[in-house]
Protein backbone atom coordinates (compact mmCIF):
# COMPACT_ATOMS: atom_id res chain seq x y z
CA UNK A 1 0.00 0.00 0.00
CA UNK A 2 2.89 2.19 0.98
CA UNK A 3 4.58 1.54 -2.46
CA UNK A 4 1.27 2.52 -4.79
CA UNK A 5 0.80 5.65 -2.25
CA UNK A 6 4.24 6.86 -3.07
CA UNK A 7 3.79 6.40 -7.18
CA UNK A 8 0.69 7.91 -6.94
CA UNK A 9 2.53 10.90 -5.31
CA UNK A 10 4.82 10.93 -7.55
CA UNK A 11 2.44 10.56 -10.66
CA UNK A 12 0.59 13.77 -9.04
CA UNK A 13 3.91 15.89 -9.19
CA UNK A 14 4.66 14.86 -13.09
CA UNK A 15 1.41 15.80 -14.13
CA UNK A 16 2.21 19.20 -12.07
CA UNK A 17 5.60 19.65 -13.34
CA UNK A 18 4.53 19.32 -16.35
CA UNK A 19 1.67 21.66 -16.55
CA UNK A 20 3.52 24.11 -15.75
CA UNK A 21 6.00 23.51 -17.95
CA UNK A 22 2.98 24.06 -20.42
CA UNK A 23 1.61 27.27 -18.36
CA UNK A 24 5.64 28.78 -18.65
CA UNK A 25 4.44 29.22 -22.11
CA UNK A 26 1.92 31.87 -21.45
CA UNK A 27 2.16 35.23 -19.80
CA UNK A 28 -1.22 36.01 -17.37
CA UNK A 29 -2.99 38.97 -16.77
CA UNK A 30 -5.72 38.87 -14.16
CA UNK A 31 -8.83 41.39 -13.43
CA UNK A 32 -10.71 40.59 -10.39
CA UNK A 33 -13.25 43.22 -8.99
CA UNK A 34 -16.20 42.72 -6.50
CA UNK A 35 -19.86 42.96 -8.30
CA UNK A 36 -23.25 41.76 -7.33
CA UNK A 37 -25.22 39.12 -8.57
CA UNK A 38 -25.89 38.95 -11.87
CA UNK A 39 -24.90 38.78 -15.32
CA UNK A 40 -21.85 40.70 -17.35
CA UNK A 41 -21.18 41.53 -21.00
CA UNK A 42 -17.61 41.66 -21.69
CA UNK A 43 -14.94 42.66 -23.75
CA UNK A 44 -11.74 42.65 -24.24
CA UNK A 45 -9.10 43.59 -26.96
CA UNK A 46 -6.49 40.44 -27.43
CA UNK A 47 -2.96 41.25 -29.09
CA UNK A 48 -0.74 39.19 -31.58
CA UNK A 49 -0.13 35.81 -30.12
CA UNK A 50 -2.11 32.73 -28.98
CA UNK A 51 -4.59 33.89 -25.92
CA UNK A 52 -7.19 31.86 -24.04
CA UNK A 53 -9.34 33.46 -21.20
CA UNK A 54 -10.71 32.49 -18.26
CA UNK A 55 -12.89 33.14 -15.46
CA UNK A 56 -13.95 32.81 -12.14
CA UNK A 57 -11.21 30.28 -11.54
CA UNK A 58 -10.82 27.39 -13.86
CA UNK A 59 -13.56 28.20 -16.25
CA UNK A 60 -12.92 28.71 -20.32
CA UNK A 61 -14.68 31.52 -21.34
CA UNK A 62 -12.77 32.20 -24.31
CA UNK A 63 -11.33 29.53 -26.51
CA UNK A 64 -7.95 29.10 -28.33
CA UNK A 65 -7.83 32.53 -30.17
CA UNK A 66 -4.73 33.45 -32.68
CA UNK A 67 -4.03 36.77 -33.51
CA UNK A 68 -1.78 38.20 -36.88
CA UNK A 69 1.44 40.61 -35.50
CA UNK A 70 0.41 44.30 -36.01
CA UNK A 71 -3.22 43.55 -35.17
CA UNK A 72 -5.75 42.88 -32.55
CA UNK A 73 -9.09 40.97 -32.36
CA UNK A 74 -11.97 42.52 -29.97
CA UNK A 75 -13.84 39.20 -28.18
CA UNK A 76 -16.82 39.22 -25.84
CA UNK A 77 -18.91 36.54 -23.62
CA UNK A 78 -21.37 37.09 -20.97
CA UNK A 79 -20.38 35.97 -17.61
CA UNK A 80 -22.83 35.73 -14.76
CA UNK A 81 -21.95 36.34 -10.50
CA UNK A 82 -23.39 33.89 -9.01
CA UNK A 83 -23.23 34.52 -5.02
CA UNK A 84 -23.51 31.46 -3.13
CA UNK A 85 -24.31 27.60 -4.56
CA UNK A 86 -26.01 26.66 -1.06
CA UNK A 87 -28.41 27.83 1.01
CA UNK A 88 -26.45 27.26 4.58
CA UNK A 89 -25.74 29.54 6.77
CA UNK A 90 -22.28 31.61 6.65
CA UNK A 91 -22.54 31.09 2.66
CA UNK A 92 -24.24 34.31 2.05
CA UNK A 93 -21.47 36.60 0.95
CA UNK A 94 -19.36 34.01 -1.36
CA UNK A 95 -18.87 34.01 -5.11
CA UNK A 96 -19.75 38.17 -5.41
CA UNK A 97 -16.35 38.61 -7.67
CA UNK A 98 -15.59 38.64 -11.23
CA UNK A 99 -12.34 37.50 -11.56
CA UNK A 100 -10.67 37.31 -15.15
CA UNK A 101 -7.55 35.87 -16.36
CA UNK A 102 -5.53 36.67 -20.22
CA UNK A 103 -3.37 33.72 -21.13
CA UNK A 104 -1.25 34.98 -24.01
CA UNK A 105 1.94 33.55 -25.30
CA UNK A 106 2.99 37.31 -26.28
CA UNK A 107 4.18 39.65 -23.16
CA UNK A 108 2.24 42.47 -23.68
CA UNK A 109 4.11 46.17 -23.49
CA UNK A 110 5.48 47.47 -20.56
CA UNK A 111 3.19 48.96 -18.51
CA UNK A 112 0.12 47.60 -20.24
CA UNK A 113 -3.41 47.15 -17.72
CA UNK A 114 -5.38 44.06 -18.16
CA UNK A 115 -9.15 46.09 -18.15
CA UNK A 116 -11.48 44.24 -19.61
CA UNK A 117 -14.53 46.51 -20.58
CA UNK A 118 -17.52 45.35 -18.37
CA UNK A 119 -21.21 46.42 -18.68
CA UNK A 120 -24.51 44.66 -16.62
CA UNK A 121 -26.60 42.49 -18.82
CA UNK A 122 -29.64 41.59 -16.66
CA UNK A 123 -31.30 40.86 -19.35
CA UNK A 124 -29.52 38.08 -20.63
CA UNK A 125 -30.43 33.89 -20.04
CA UNK A 126 -28.90 32.00 -17.96
CA UNK A 127 -27.98 28.05 -18.02
CA UNK A 128 -27.81 26.73 -14.78
CA UNK A 129 -26.02 23.32 -14.55
CA UNK A 130 -26.67 21.15 -11.80
CA UNK A 131 -24.63 17.68 -11.49
CA UNK A 132 -21.59 15.76 -9.64
CA UNK A 133 -17.64 15.70 -9.85
CA UNK A 134 -17.83 14.96 -13.80
CA UNK A 135 -19.90 18.25 -14.53
CA UNK A 136 -17.77 20.33 -11.22
CA UNK A 137 -15.79 23.62 -11.74
CA UNK A 138 -12.70 21.88 -10.13
CA UNK A 139 -10.38 24.61 -8.70
CA UNK A 140 -7.36 22.31 -9.18
CA UNK A 141 -5.33 21.27 -12.40
CA UNK A 142 -5.42 18.30 -13.65
CA UNK A 143 -9.11 17.46 -12.96
CA UNK A 144 -11.31 18.23 -16.03
CA UNK A 145 -15.26 19.07 -16.41
CA UNK A 146 -17.35 19.32 -19.39
CA UNK A 147 -19.03 22.34 -16.88
CA UNK A 148 -15.85 24.02 -17.06
CA UNK A 149 -15.49 24.35 -20.71
CA UNK A 150 -18.57 24.39 -22.15
CA UNK A 151 -18.84 28.64 -21.21
CA UNK A 152 -16.33 29.17 -24.06
CA UNK A 153 -18.69 27.81 -26.38
CA UNK A 154 -21.95 29.84 -25.62
CA UNK A 155 -22.18 32.85 -27.25
CA UNK A 156 -22.66 36.59 -25.94
CA UNK A 157 -25.67 37.74 -24.73
CA UNK A 158 -25.99 34.01 -22.71
CA UNK A 159 -24.07 33.00 -19.97
CA UNK A 160 -23.54 29.54 -17.38
CA UNK A 161 -23.69 29.16 -13.67
CA UNK A 162 -22.47 25.83 -12.69
CA UNK A 163 -24.21 24.77 -9.28
CA UNK A 164 -22.12 20.89 -9.66
CA UNK A 165 -20.73 19.86 -6.69
CA UNK A 166 -18.60 16.23 -6.78
CA UNK A 167 -20.06 13.50 -4.49
CA UNK A 168 -23.89 15.13 -5.37
CA UNK A 169 -26.61 12.96 -6.31
CA UNK A 170 -29.94 14.33 -6.90
CA UNK A 171 -31.01 13.58 -3.23
CA UNK A 172 -27.72 15.30 -2.01
CA UNK A 173 -28.08 18.17 -4.06
CA UNK A 174 -31.34 19.19 -2.76
CA UNK A 175 -30.10 18.66 1.06
CA UNK A 176 -27.22 20.93 0.26
CA UNK A 177 -29.73 23.60 -0.57
CA UNK A 178 -28.17 24.08 -4.30
CA UNK A 179 -31.61 23.31 -5.96
CA UNK A 180 -33.23 25.77 -3.88
CA UNK A 181 -30.72 28.01 -4.73
CA UNK A 182 -30.81 27.86 -7.91
CA UNK A 183 -34.92 28.07 -7.61
CA UNK A 184 -34.41 31.57 -6.08
CA UNK A 185 -32.43 32.81 -8.96
CA UNK A 186 -34.01 31.29 -11.52
CA UNK A 187 -35.74 33.95 -13.88
CA UNK A 188 -38.88 33.29 -16.73
CA UNK A 189 -36.77 31.79 -19.78
CA UNK A 190 -33.55 30.58 -18.21
CA UNK A 191 -32.79 26.77 -18.48
CA UNK A 192 -31.51 24.27 -16.14
CA UNK A 193 -29.36 21.09 -17.56
CA UNK A 194 -29.86 18.29 -15.37
CA UNK A 195 -26.92 14.98 -15.20
CA UNK A 196 -26.45 12.84 -12.12
CA UNK A 197 -26.36 9.26 -11.80
CA UNK A 198 -22.94 8.20 -10.38
CA UNK A 199 -23.38 9.08 -6.94
CA UNK A 200 -27.30 7.98 -6.90
CA UNK A 201 -26.50 4.59 -7.69
CA UNK A 202 -25.01 4.57 -4.16
CA UNK A 203 -27.88 5.68 -2.28
CA UNK A 204 -30.37 3.22 -1.44
CA UNK A 205 -34.30 4.11 -2.81
CA UNK A 206 -32.28 6.55 -5.24
CA UNK A 207 -32.27 3.74 -7.94
CA UNK A 208 -32.65 4.78 -11.69
CA UNK A 209 -36.50 3.24 -11.43
CA UNK A 210 -37.61 4.45 -8.10
CA UNK A 211 -36.17 7.81 -6.35
CA UNK A 212 -33.94 9.10 -9.19
CA UNK A 213 -36.93 9.23 -11.77
CA UNK A 214 -39.20 10.87 -9.39
CA UNK A 215 -36.85 13.72 -8.87
CA UNK A 216 -36.36 14.13 -12.11
CA UNK A 217 -40.18 14.49 -12.38
CA UNK A 218 -40.37 16.64 -9.34
CA UNK A 219 -37.41 19.20 -10.24
CA UNK A 220 -39.22 19.43 -14.20
CA UNK A 221 -42.57 21.07 -12.42
CA UNK A 222 -40.67 22.81 -9.93
CA UNK A 223 -38.39 24.50 -12.75
CA UNK A 224 -41.25 24.99 -14.93
CA UNK A 225 -43.06 26.94 -12.26
CA UNK A 226 -40.51 29.97 -12.90
CA UNK A 227 -41.34 29.87 -16.19
CA UNK A 228 -37.90 28.51 -16.93
CA UNK A 229 -37.21 25.44 -18.82
CA UNK A 230 -35.08 21.99 -18.03
CA UNK A 231 -32.92 20.34 -19.92
CA UNK A 232 -32.03 16.53 -19.06
CA UNK A 233 -28.69 15.13 -19.93
CA UNK A 234 -27.66 11.35 -19.39
CA UNK A 235 -25.00 10.65 -17.23
CA UNK A 236 -21.47 10.08 -18.75
CA UNK A 237 -20.20 6.97 -19.34
CA UNK A 238 -17.13 5.33 -17.14
CA UNK A 239 -14.65 4.33 -19.16
CA UNK A 240 -14.08 0.53 -18.88
CA UNK A 241 -12.39 -2.21 -21.28
CA UNK A 242 -11.85 -6.09 -20.63
CA UNK A 243 -8.07 -6.12 -19.52
CA UNK A 244 -7.35 -9.61 -21.23
CA UNK A 245 -8.56 -9.20 -24.52
CA UNK A 246 -9.30 -5.18 -24.10
CA UNK A 247 -13.15 -5.27 -25.95
CA UNK A 248 -15.84 -2.31 -24.19
CA UNK A 249 -17.76 -3.48 -21.13
CA UNK A 250 -21.20 -2.67 -21.51
CA UNK A 251 -22.39 0.65 -19.87
CA UNK A 252 -22.31 1.64 -16.32
CA UNK A 253 -25.18 3.92 -16.24
CA UNK A 254 -27.59 2.27 -18.63
CA UNK A 255 -30.36 2.28 -16.36
CA UNK A 256 -29.85 5.83 -15.17
CA UNK A 257 -29.84 6.89 -19.41
CA UNK A 258 -32.53 5.24 -20.18
CA UNK A 259 -34.76 6.46 -16.77
CA UNK A 260 -33.53 9.76 -18.53
CA UNK A 261 -34.91 9.54 -21.98
CA UNK A 262 -38.67 8.43 -20.21
CA UNK A 263 -39.11 11.37 -17.99
CA UNK A 264 -37.68 13.41 -20.86
CA UNK A 265 -40.31 11.34 -23.14
CA UNK A 266 -43.17 11.30 -20.60
CA UNK A 267 -42.91 15.06 -19.56
CA UNK A 268 -41.82 16.88 -22.84
CA UNK A 269 -38.97 17.89 -22.23
CA UNK A 270 -35.21 17.90 -24.39
CA UNK A 271 -32.49 15.45 -23.70
CA UNK A 272 -28.82 15.64 -24.43
CA UNK A 273 -27.50 11.42 -24.62
CA UNK A 274 -23.79 12.49 -23.78
CA UNK A 275 -24.21 8.32 -22.13
CA UNK A 276 -23.85 6.86 -25.35
CA UNK A 277 -21.96 9.79 -27.22
CA UNK A 278 -19.16 9.29 -24.32
CA UNK A 279 -19.47 5.73 -24.66
CA UNK A 280 -19.33 5.46 -28.12
CA UNK A 281 -15.87 7.99 -28.31
CA UNK A 282 -14.37 6.04 -26.03
CA UNK A 283 -14.76 2.52 -28.01
CA UNK A 284 -13.59 4.18 -30.96
CA UNK A 285 -10.67 5.68 -29.54
CA UNK A 286 -10.01 1.73 -27.69
CA UNK A 287 -8.47 0.91 -24.63
CA UNK A 288 -5.17 2.78 -24.86
CA UNK A 289 -6.58 6.07 -26.56
CA UNK A 290 -9.38 6.52 -24.39
CA UNK A 291 -7.08 6.44 -21.51
CA UNK A 292 -6.12 10.39 -22.98
CA UNK A 293 -9.79 11.73 -22.04
CA UNK A 294 -9.18 10.62 -17.92
CA UNK A 295 -7.28 11.88 -14.98
CA UNK A 296 -4.66 10.08 -14.33
CA UNK A 297 -4.06 8.01 -11.07
CA UNK A 298 -0.93 7.18 -10.66
CA UNK A 299 1.50 4.13 -11.45
CA UNK A 300 0.31 4.10 -15.07
CA UNK A 301 -3.25 4.45 -14.12
CA UNK A 302 -6.32 6.42 -15.07
CA UNK A 303 -9.37 7.39 -13.50
CA UNK A 304 -11.99 5.80 -15.46
CA UNK A 305 -14.43 8.17 -14.03
CA UNK A 306 -13.14 11.58 -14.24
CA UNK A 307 -12.00 13.73 -16.99
CA UNK A 308 -8.61 15.63 -17.42
CA UNK A 309 -9.16 18.45 -19.56
CA UNK A 310 -8.73 17.15 -22.82
CA UNK A 311 -11.37 14.81 -21.90
CA UNK A 312 -13.48 17.99 -20.47
CA UNK A 313 -13.20 19.47 -24.05
CA UNK A 314 -14.54 16.65 -25.59
CA UNK A 315 -17.40 16.11 -23.53
CA UNK A 316 -18.33 19.78 -23.79
CA UNK A 317 -18.39 19.44 -27.23
CA UNK A 318 -20.64 16.10 -27.44
CA UNK A 319 -22.61 18.52 -24.81
CA UNK A 320 -22.90 21.65 -27.15
CA UNK A 321 -23.93 20.34 -30.11
CA UNK A 322 -26.71 18.89 -28.17
CA UNK A 323 -27.72 21.94 -26.91
CA UNK A 324 -27.49 23.08 -30.61
CA UNK A 325 -30.45 21.19 -31.80
CA UNK A 326 -32.97 22.24 -28.84
CA UNK A 327 -34.67 25.23 -29.94
CA UNK A 328 -34.53 28.53 -28.54
CA UNK A 329 -31.42 27.81 -26.18
CA UNK A 330 -29.78 26.07 -29.42
CA UNK A 331 -29.10 29.75 -30.36
CA UNK A 332 -26.82 30.08 -27.81
CA UNK A 333 -23.90 27.80 -28.67
CA UNK A 334 -21.00 29.57 -31.40
CA UNK A 335 -20.70 28.49 -34.50
CA UNK A 336 -17.91 26.06 -34.90
CA UNK A 337 -18.99 23.73 -31.92
CA UNK A 338 -22.94 24.01 -32.87
CA UNK A 339 -21.97 19.94 -34.49
CA UNK A 340 -19.89 17.44 -33.18
CA UNK A 341 -18.91 13.45 -34.36
CA UNK A 342 -17.73 11.79 -30.91
CA UNK A 343 -16.34 9.06 -32.87
CA UNK A 344 -14.02 12.13 -34.59
CA UNK A 345 -12.65 13.42 -31.49
CA UNK A 346 -10.04 16.22 -31.36
CA UNK A 347 -6.77 15.61 -31.15
CA UNK A 348 -5.21 16.09 -27.66
CA UNK A 349 -2.70 19.21 -29.05
CA UNK A 350 -5.61 21.00 -31.21
CA UNK A 351 -7.72 22.06 -28.18
CA UNK A 352 -4.82 21.81 -25.33
CA UNK A 353 -5.59 24.48 -22.75
CA UNK A 354 -2.99 26.25 -20.65
CA UNK A 355 -3.26 24.87 -17.00
CA UNK A 356 -4.04 27.33 -13.92
CA UNK A 357 -5.05 27.12 -10.18
CA UNK A 358 -3.43 24.56 -8.37
CA UNK A 359 -2.06 21.05 -9.13
CA UNK A 360 -4.03 18.68 -6.80
CA UNK A 361 -4.03 15.43 -8.14
CA UNK A 362 -6.39 14.31 -5.18
CA UNK A 363 -9.49 11.79 -6.96
CA UNK A 364 -12.78 14.00 -6.20
CA UNK A 365 -15.89 12.63 -4.05
CA UNK A 366 -17.85 10.41 -6.23
CA UNK A 367 -17.11 7.40 -8.83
Amino acid sequence: MKARIVLSALAASFVAIASQAENAKFNTYAYDKPMEIGNYDVEIDLGPGVNFVKFMGRRLAVDRTEVKSGEKKTVSFTARVPGPYTTRKGDERSNRRLKIELFTDTPQPEGFVFAPRVTPNPSAPTIYICGDSTVEDHRNEPLGSWGLVIPAFVREGWTTANFAKSGLAMKTFEEEGRLERVLEHLGKDDWVMIQFGHNDQKIKGEEAENGYTWRLGEWIVKIREKGAHPILVTPVERRGFHPAHGTQFGKSLAKYAEAVKSVASTKGVPYIDLNDASYRMMGRLGAEGSKKLQRPAGGGKVDNTHHNMYGAYEMARIVAAGLAKIPVVGDAIREPYRSFDPEKPDSESAVAIPPSGTFNNKKPAGS
